[in-house]
């Protein structure tokens, strides 16, 4: 995979890495993106192929949680001299970085503004939009950016930060599968050594990865009674990525005792989003960034992914409405179909959190990580723009938790396909690979539910003396 990626992905220009003979021989011949590709599919086939024996080895076997934990720390040591693979994410965090520690806010400022060897590794339709991201992930790279603007150096230190998330999602994911009754080598499996984590968190160093880490660690350190420390981290989780602040229902709920009533829970949650949202105020003040990230959310809104199902509802109404005449025509002009399925679908996920902190069962950890697995699950399918790393926002929480047949199966299948499919970058151009690799996220979870429940129906009785 590390191979293939120098062969094929953007890289920045005018750096020390143009002085690699073979490396730019090899980039400079036709055949590339073929070659590129190749290895970095065989890679994920063979990562796939290990961890799925891991899998079985870990059965009967005592120190299955150690077994995890070293296959994932051998497997990403590969991908640390990576660059960032499956998506130019890794370079917009460099290139926003250095613009943050040179006093330019990456919310007003564009990549664009830097010099060659900074902005040339971003991907064009990225070099003139203003970052999305929270404060915290911006303070960091604006930090190392005064120790040095090489971007392959700046890019090691973004690694740095998805080696500690991983770290911690192997501490963390253990303790919480362990208070929900499942196994914590099992989740583990799922949640830091599968090959999607690693392509996408290691190879791709999304700060999804960071957010979900933080998450998972403000569940566990919430009890009954016990909420604040628990609000204070998912405000650190907002101020690295926006949908961490979702995290806040999991907290309400693991804090409250069982059978809380609705005023309870009430001011529980004002609480705890009140705290929660003083942390990602007091991160913006800190860093001298406020929160003009706030504004710069809206910056997807012109991407269209077939994995959103609101971009894809917008998308059908609008060709609806364009079929249907002038009178059609008009009112897709007036209406703009697309976004407001966008803003729907957003309001949706809101009100699947609010519905769970209300009516989802409170003091059990177990139900709690449930109801938190299926916020973050609604916020992925809902967003306006859904690429195969925003899984991270529900795969780790759902992999604590003992789910039954069906459910396990999907999120089993769900994970190795997403890590099979990593090659499957847009930025490439490639409709028909994007466009299948959608496809079979979509497609085989559900159809591996569909199988285990077939299984598990007991055979009907056959009646070998029908009446007559």
């Amino acid at each position: 995979m590390t191979v293939g990626g120098f062969c094929y992905v953007r890289v920045p220009h005018g750096t020390w890495m143009d002085r690699a003979p073979v490396l730019w021989a090899v980039r400079g011949s036709s055949q590339r993106l073929a070659v590129g590709l190749t290895l970095s599919a065989a890679g994920l086939v063979l990562l796939t192929w290990a961890w799925w024996g891991l899998r079985r080895e870990l059965r009967g076997h005592r120190a299955g949680l150690s077994l995890v934990r070293r296959a994932a720390a051998v497997w990403s040591a590969p991908l640390l001299l990576a660059p960032p693979l499956f998506s130019g994410d890794g370079w917009s965090y460099v290139a926003t970085g250095v613009l943050a520690g040179s006093g330019r806010s990456p919310y007003l400022w564009a990549p664009a503004a830097l010099p060659v060897p900074l902005r040339s590794g971003v991907a064009p339709k990225w070099r003139f939009t203003p970052s999305p991201y929270g404060p915290l992930p911006l303070a960091w790279g604006g930090a190392w950016s005064h120790v040095t603007h090489d971007p392959w150096l700046l890019l090691t230190a973004q690694r740095l930060v998805a080696v500690g998330a991983l770290a911690l999602l192997a501490w963390v994911v253990p303790v919480l599968a362990a208070r929900a009754g499942h196994d914590p080598a099992d989740a583990a499996l799922l949640a830091v050594a599968s090959p999607f984590v690693l392509a996408h968190g290691i190879g791709g160093l999304h700060n999804d990865l960071v957010m979900v880490a933080v998450v998972l660690l403000a569940l566990a350190v919430t009890r009954p009674g016990v909420w604040l420390p628990g609000a204070l981290i998912v405000g650190v989780a907002a101020a690295v990525k926006a949908p961490g602040f979702l995290a806040a229902a999991g907290v309400v709920l693991l804090s409250l005792p069982a059978g809380a009533g609705l005023l309870a829970r009430a001011r529980r949650a004002t609480t705890v989003g009140a705290a929660a949202a003083g942390v990602v105020l007091v991160a913006g003040w800190l860093t001298g960034l406020g929160t003009g990230w706030v504004g710069a959310l809206s910056v997807p809104d012109a991407e269209y992914t077939t994995l959103s199902l609101s971009a894809v509802t917008g998308r059908w109404a609008r060709r609806v409405l364009d079929r249907a005449g002038p009178t059609g025509i008009s009112l897709a002009h007036t209406l703009h179909p697309e976004l407001l399925a966008k803003r729907a679908g957003t309001v949706l996920v809101a009100v699947v959190a609010l519905g769970v902190v209300v009516g989802w069962r409170s003091g059990t950890p177990r139900r709690a990580l449930a109801a938190t697995g299926v916020v973050f699950l609604a916020a992925v399918v809902m967003s306006p723009v859904v690429h195969y790393w925003y899984f991270f926002w529900c795969v780790p929480v759902l992999a604590c938790v003992p789910l039954g047949r069906r459910a396990r199966a999907a999120l089993l299948a769900g994970t190795l396909t997403l890590g099979l499919t990593a090659i499957g970058d847009r930025a490439l151009g490639i409709r028909w690979l994007w466009e299948s690799c959608s496809w079979a996220v979509l497609v085989v979870p559900v159809a591996a539910a569909v199988a285990a429940r077939v299984r598990a129906e007991p055979a009907r009785p056959v009646d070998r003396h029908p009446a007559a």
